[in-house]
């Protein structure tokens, strides 16, 4: 037995809280696996209990099982992504979004980044010349304008220096009740 304090069980006042780590069953769209739990029991009432330091591993274990269910970059993936591109996790916030703090949170298995911010990781880092058009957004504080898109994979996109500020607006030409779709213009 330890004579620490910090340990003396809260609900008897007599035990102490010896630290467990057991795996528990858990489910996510329909996907069954067994995460570690970590926990602490009491020797003297055997209460089991948690402190802030087991319910925080309890839930990156649960985000991390959820992000592989969800077949997202895992905490791990997410870092060693930023670090292949050279980034600090205050510069990934900026290049990719999210807030100041939010490459911590999806490195850590804090929180899971959304299926968007996956797709652009990955993108960014398959494609060199889609991740310097990010970057170059950061560091002069523009919009790339469309001299600054190159050709990827046999498709540019063109954008004029009216729909850089104005965003295009789109309307019905013509409809049909039978199956088929709607055809679009461009609104003058």
């Amino acid at each position: 037995m330890t004579n620490d304090l910090s340990s003396l069980c809260p609900i008897c006042g007599e035990g102490h809280l010896q630290p467990r780590i057991g795996r528990s069953p858990v489910e996510y769209k329909g996907q069954t696996s067994e995460v570690e739990f970590h926990s602490s029991v009491c020797d003297a009432c055997e209460s089991e209990q948690l402190d802030a330091a087991q319910l925080r591993a309890n839930k990156r274990a649960m985000v991390a099982f959820k992000k592989q269910v969800d077949g997202l970059l895992s905490g791990a993936e997410v870092r060693a992504l930023r670090e292949k591109l050279g980034l600090s996790q205050a510069d990934a916030a900026k290049v990719f979004g999210g807030g100041p703090v939010a490459f911590s949170k999806y490195e850590s298995d804090d929180v899971a980044q959304s299926e968007a911010m996956d797709k652009l990781l990955r993108l960014a880092a398959e494609i060199p010349a889609a991740f310097e058009v990010l970057t170059h957004r950061v560091d002069d504080g523009s919009v790339a304008t469309s001299m600054e898109w190159e050709e990827v994979r046999g498709w540019s996109v063109e954008i004029s220096s009216e729909s850089s500020t104005k965003r295009p607006q789109l309307r019905v030409v013509s409809s049909s009740t039978s199956v088929g779709e709607p055809h679009w213009s461009n609104a003058a």
